[in-house]
């Protein structure tokens, strides 16, 4: 009694019940702290993913204004060519940085997403094979909404990467670009056809991040738990 989960130090449990429950006391509270840990950075870095296609995209809408000491807006060209190859720079210094991202997360992200999808087929299943016990029930209730809602945040990142990257192809395209030079706007072609495939976060190269993949993962765990009913 009082352990957070059951455990078996091939020892008697009462006479030495103090260490125990600080063992796994300590080791609760780590696997908590590096969870958390791990989804701030993951958040981190998604939210300094879409800053950076945010700044982007206002710099692209603006690309034609610039205002001079008075505060008055006054239109150059040669103000906007010099901001769209800025803005050139900073796209691809973005991409980088999700490629670097990919890079780092698709094979974690690949065993991590199919632990999970194991961990809801069992847990419903457990659910409801313990029906009648409600302590039961409601543990393997509260455990399979953490994983749930650990699912869907992943993917939800994941998707506001995409919804970001394909925002910046209708920046450019609501920029002024019909005043601007023929050089200047051969330059937005270029920042169109780069853009205009979203960039995304994958599940081992093989799945991108996204409600698509959120909701392939629940019926994925369904089916499984389905078979698993059909064999009790």
């Amino acid at each position: 009694m009082g352990l957070s989960y059951p455990v078996n130090y091939m020892i008697d449990v009462d006479t030495y019940y103090v260490p125990i429950f600080i063992h796994t006391a300590i080791c609760e509270i780590s696997y908590v702290f590096l969870i958390a840990a791990f989804d701030i950075l993951y958040v981190t870095l998604i939210e300094y993913c879409c800053g950076l296609f945010e700044s982007l995209r206002y710099r692209l809408e603006n690309a034609f204004d610039y205002k001079n000491n008075n505060g008055d807006i006054i239109l150059t060209q040669n103000t906007s060519y010099s901001n769209i190859v800025y803005c050139i720079r900073r796209h691809t210094e973005t991409m980088q940085f999700i490629a670097i991202m990919e890079s780092m997360y698709n094979i974690p992200f690949f065993v991590h997403v199919g632990f999970l999808l194991i961990c809801l087929s069992i847990v419903g299943f457990q659910m409801i094979t313990n029906t009648e016990n409600i302590n039961n029930f409601i543990k393997h209730y509260s455990y399979m909404n953490a994983l749930l809602i650990n699912i869907f945040f992943e993917n939800l990142q994941g998707q506001k990467v995409i919804d970001s990257s394909e925002k910046v192809f209708e920046s450019v395209y609501n920029t002024k670009w019909y005043n601007m030079p023929i050089a200047t706007q051969k330059l937005l072609i270029m920042i169109m056809l780069t853009s205009k495939k979203p960039l995304k976060l994958t599940i081992g190269k093989l799945f991108a991040l996204s409600y698509i993949t959120f909701n392939a993962v629940i019926r994925a765990s369904s089916s499984y738990f389905m078979l698993l009913r059909s064999l009790q």
